[in-house]
């Protein structure tokens, strides 16, 4: 065999790995955007609709009303924006995806707190590099503040200020902007443009 020969099966086999990586892309990412070209508008409109509402009762002075919207918005973002999709693509079953994201949501241990992060990084997004104005990881805020005060104000009374608020409210905001967008653009979406 000559030099150029052995060259010649270097190319062609690196033609067929990204022919078959390219492929196996396309197969995950398929559902995803046919998912969200159907349903993401309705999301976001739910989601947005959460997010004005958390900030009129911010504004009004009802701090827990608004930390259960804003968080409200977050877990309907996660579950339907970015857990789903991305996981009915991965599995090609509407079943398992929503499985799974019942378990990202509903999960107590640590593990089940790293679905999420473990299935961005499938898809090249790293939520974990996501920062608040405050220099906080999004991700983090969201799993050990934003939910742990939702569920102290609703399941124990306890109060909440405005600080717990517009923490909820930048995290939901931090979601949308940094996050479900890079998804949104990954997929092909033009929703910068478009607004949809």
């Amino acid at each position: 065999m000559s030099h150029y020969e052995g060259y010649e099966d270097d190319l062609q086999d690196e033609w067929l790995s990204n022919y078959v990586e390219e492929e196996l892309r396309h197969l995950a990412e398929a559902p995803a955007f046919d998912y969200l070209a159907h349903y993401g508008d309705a999301i976001e409109d739910r989601v947005r609709n959460c997010l004005t509402e958390a900030h009129s009762l911010r504004n009004s002075g009802f701090p827990g009303a608004a930390l259960v919207r804003a968080a409200a918005g977050i877990e309907i973002a996660i579950r339907f924006f970015l857990a789903r999709p991305l996981l009915q693509g991965a599995f090609l079953s509407n079943e398992w995806a929503q499985l799974l994201s019942n378990k990202l949501l509903n999960g107590r241990t640590a593990e089940d707190k790293e679905l999420l992060p473990a299935i961005l990084r499938n898809w090249k997004i790293d939520i974990t590099s996501v920062r608040l104005r405050n220099g906080d990881q999004l991700w983090e805020t969201v799993v050990t503040r934003v939910w742990q005060r939702r569920n102290e104000y609703v399941h124990k009374g306890e109060q909440v200020d405005d600080h717990d608020a517009e923490l909820a409210l930048e995290s939901l905001a931090a979601l949308l902007d940094d996050v479900v967008a890079r998804v949104a653009n990954r997929l092909g979406f033009t929703r910068d443009e478009s607004r949809c």
